[in-house]
């Protein structure tokens, strides 16, 4: 249940991180403001602290050591690309004028998650091999 909490804040965080830098990124875009690039902002930082949700609660499937690696990501990918999408093509963040902008946005948006998703995956992979380096060298200090 900690852990669930953990997500849940984590992915509120990163929905309004995101949110919050977008709007900086397009208030210097529109030095007029604003207004009238979001119909309702309220409904906007809503789907934001949803995808958050979704996309930083899900690696909890990581949790579960009897999925194989595969699965993991394909399951983790698939639930937060679904939230995403569902969001984001509601909400008119992604182009859904013609079958090319909406597979575009679907391949850009898969070809992201993969890029982000590698970074954790070297990050961690980092820190495990710290955390095992540290663990020998205090073993043979030990002795």
């Amino acid at each position: 249940m900690r852990t669930l909490v953990k997500y849940l804040a984590h992915g509120v965080a990163w929905g309004c991180f995101w949110l919050v830098s977008i709007c900086v990124v397009m208030d210097f875009a529109h030095p007029d403001g604003l207004h009238g690039l979001f119909d309702n902002f309220t409904v906007h930082a809503l789907g934001s602290v949803v995808v958050g949700i979704g996309c930083a609660t899900t690696p909890i499937v990581y949790e579960i050591d009897r999925l194989r690696r595969w699965q993991q990501m394909t399951i983790h990918a698939t639930v937060g690309l679904g939230i995403f999408f569902s969001v984001g093509f509601g909400l008119g963040w992604l182009p859904a004028g013609s079958p090319a902008a909406v597979v575009f946005s679907l391949v850009t948006s898969v070809l992201i998650f993969i890029v982000i998703w590698f970074g954790f995956y070297l990050y961690d992979k980092h820190e495990a091999k710290k955390i095992n380096d540290r663990i020998k060298e205090k073993n043979l200090t030990d002795y």
